[in-house]
């Protein structure tokens, strides 16, 4: 139990009590698995920093232990509680980003030796057992519903949207059937109409004049 001793070593002036050191033995256990301490509080404090020691006021409220953990890569945080009833310790943690909780309750009296406080070597009972139920009860739950809403919410990336495709008040240009132009030339001005009238021998459009000439009758020969 690498770490544990000197963790423990820094802790022992706080150390007062059998949930002080089942807490410290939590901190341990949390920080070999990849998660640096935060800060305590449900809240992230102006003093919170990355650590692998317990937090400033980390043991205020011997009933409610409150502390944050971040994983290191920055991917999970969590939100641990520990809450004292009678002779037991009841840990509760939640994973902010899934809301995903676990609960693991101990018998104080099974790993802590209350007589031997100050004594690191003689403090712990049951150390690996300890480890097998924190492991078992907190930290694997967690890391296994964390994966598997990881797996059913993939996060996905789209193209982003051109200037053309956001714009709500545009309308979408028409495109006809086929890409070949109509025959037909196009329309006369308005003010087209009866020209010929004006000029029958001419080649303005848009008289009712005939021109016999013109008009496709056979000519008499001359």
């Amino acid at each position: 139990m690498a770490g544990l001793e000197v963790l423990f070593a820094s802790a022992a002036p706080a150390i007062t009590c059998t949930q002080d050191a089942l807490v410290c033995f939590l901190h341990w256990e949390m920080v070999t698995h990849g998660y640096y301490g935060l800060g305590v509080g449900d809240q992230p404090g102006p003093n919170d920093k990355k650590s692998e020691l317990l937090p400033a006021g980390w043991n205020n409220n011997k009933d409610l232990y409150v502390l944050r953990y971040e994983y290191k890569d920055g991917s999970r945080k969590l939100l641990v509680k520990a809450i004292t009833v009678e002779s037991s310790m009841i840990l509760n943690v939640l994973e902010y980003g899934s809301q995903q909780v676990a609960d693991l309750t101990l018998n104080l009296d099974d790993y802590i030796d209350a007589e031997h406080l100050g004594d690191f070597h003689r403090t712990y009972k049951n150390s690996e057992e300890l480890r097998s139920r924190i492991v078992s009860g907190i930290i694997t739950p967690i890391h296994e519903q964390w994966e598997k809403a990881s797996v059913s919410s993939p996060h996905r990336e789209f193209p982003p949207a051109t200037a053309r495709e956001v714009d709500p008040l545009r309308i979408p240009p028409h495109h006809p059937h086929t890409s070949r132009q109509p025959p037909w030339c196009d329309p006369l001005g308005p003010f087209a109409v009866g020209g010929e009238d004006l000029d029958p021998f001419g080649h303005r459009r848009g008289g009712m004049i005939v021109d016999p000439l013109r008009s496709g009758f056979p000519r008499a020969l001359s």
